[in-house]
């Protein structure tokens, strides 16, 4: 990795010569660069001062079916976090279940970000994990539909009886997020659906990544749009997000019956597939009958790469993409 800064937007991946299989590896280097204006990068694709990109919202829609479109599904999943240590009031179950009632997540994925992206059905993304004896779906077989569901009509009773149990009367909360096109589409859509529960005002603040996620691991706000995407596939490499005393749990959630079957399956029955996997499905219904989170969208990267690119590897999971075998043909 060459020049880069800590903070700068481009950098160079250099090929390695003390690499163990360097003969194999055929570029010399990759130049990449982070583009937050959609259509800048979609002007200096078609200039061809760019080999890839990533599309988002309208330009996304408008080429989903390009010969250099390809669908990208990872196991990113993006949500919100309601701050339960800042906001006393998302301390109360059914305030937190109303601000997940208000989203549609058809919508977000159909409407702003038409790109392939797919509704969140929980936590844990499709696709994640399958169960070893079965093959069945960790997602699609732990699904908690209400976590997930849009009824504003019942978000509005739930959010009513939440804010008399709290003694509030409004709430005007900050939205974080960061400043890149989707980002702040996403953040937009959010704005109003959440102002549609009475008495809520949000206001959005937008700011780079970098900035964004220490605000958040410092515990500097009151919701945030954030994601995750696991190192490994594996449903624990998305739930010990939320243990308590996970580095990355910072909005204050708390379950012990959670951090016990998280702890076990590592533990106690590391070695037994099937109750594992029955003990991370309760953890998951946990998180999301607690309404612990919101999730909102499995991001799939609608990518496209020039025709004369070949061998470029994707990985669901981890380090999304691997140029080891990449060449310019």
């Amino acid at each position: 990795l060459t020049k880069w800064n800590g903070a700068s937007d481009s950098w160079t991946l250099v090929k390695n010569p003390e690499y163990w299989d360097k003969k194999n590896v055929k570029l010399g280097k990759v130049n990449e660069t982070v583009i937050k204006d959609v259509q800048t990068g979609m002007n200096l694709y078609q200039t061809n001062k760019l080999d890839s990109i990533v599309l988002t919202g309208e330009q996304a829609a408008a080429h989903l079916n390009d010969k250099d479109a390809i669908k990208r599904l990872s196991s990113n999943m993006t949500r919100v976090d309601l701050n339960q240590k800042q906001v006393p009031a998302f301390k109360n179950l059914k305030i937190r279940q109303a601000f997940s009632m208000v989203v549609d997540r058809n919508a977000v994925t159909k409407n702003v970000l038409k790109d392939g992206s797919k509704p969140a059905l929980g936590f844990v993304p499709i696709g994640l994990q399958t169960n070893q004896k079965t093959g069945a779906d960790f997602a699609q077989t732990t699904q908690v539909k209400s976590a997930v569901a849009y009824n504003k009509a019942k978000a509005k009773k739930l959010f009513a009886e939440g804010m008399k149990e709290s003694g509030q009367s409004e709430l005007n909360l900050t939205l974080l997020a960061d400043d890149a096109d989707v980002s702040k589409q996403v953040a937009e859509y959010l704005q109003g659906a959440f102002e549609s529960l009475p008495h809520v005002k949000v206001t959005i603040k937008s700011i780079p990544k970098a900035q964004r996620l220490q605000a958040m691991m410092s515990g500097n706000y009151d919701m945030v749009v954030t994601g995750w995407q696991s190192i490994f596939a594996d449903a624990y490499n998305f739930l010990d997000v939320w243990i308590s005393n996970s580095g990355y749990n910072t909005s204050g959630y708390k379950n012990t019956k959670l951090d016990q079957l998280l702890s076990e399956t590592e533990t106690k029955y590391g070695n037994e597939p099937q109750k594992r996997w029955t003990m991370l499905q309760d953890a998951e219904k946990i998180l999301m009958n607690d309404q612990g989170t919101l999730p909102l969208y499995q991001a799939n990267n609608l990518q496209l790469l020039r025709p004369t690119v070949r061998g470029v590897s994707f990985n669901p999971n981890g380090t999304p993409y691997d140029f080891k075998t990449a060449y310019i043909k």
